[in-house]
């Protein structure tokens, strides 16, 4: 576990995150917070996209089908909002910016433990009434669990 790359998978994002909104200047300079937390951005970006995905697949469902998996959908945007907002405020030059952060980064960590849990449930409701929508529902429920740190193999969920 040499690479920078491997080393976030491992920890788990958001978990990367949280030491450095608490680091001072001395211990986690600008660029090395920036460096560190790129990936992570990067990460909400893609359940962003994934959101779209799955919220526009819901049509070919039952009304009632359709309303849990857009609640779950919604769910799950807003705990991704939360993260990309505890990540900024991380990623903030203020260092009491930072130090604020820690609470919002496990806000926004248990947020996402419950959109995911949400997701696999309304997925299994969904698994045999329409394929896309379940596979849209996989997509986003693999890469919340990348930006929550879970699902990997290298830690259980």
């Amino acid at each position: 576990m040499t690479s920078k790359t491997t080393q976030i998978a491992a920890a788990g994002l958001l978990a990367l995150a949280m030491p450095l909104a608490q680091a001072g200047p001395a211990s986690a300079t600008s660029i090395e917070r920036h460096t560190t937390l790129s990936p992570v951005f990067s990460q909400t970006e893609a359940v962003g996209r994934d959101i779209l995905v799955a919220a526009t697949r819901t049509t070919a469902l039952p009304d009632d089908l359709a309303a849990v998996v857009r609640d779950a959908v919604a769910s799950a945007d807003a705990a991704t909002t939360d993260a990309r907002t505890a990540l900024s405020q991380a990623n903030s030059p203020d260092v009491h910016t930072r130090w604020n952060a820690e609470g919002a980064l496990q806000d926004a960590r248990t947020a996402l433990d419950a959109a995911s849990a949400e997701l696999r449930s309304v997925t299994a409701l969904v698994d045999g009434i329409d394929a896309s929508t379940t596979q849209a529902l996989r997509v986003l429920q693999d890469d919340i669990d990348l930006l929550r740190g879970a699902g990997s193999a290298l830690t259980s969920d």
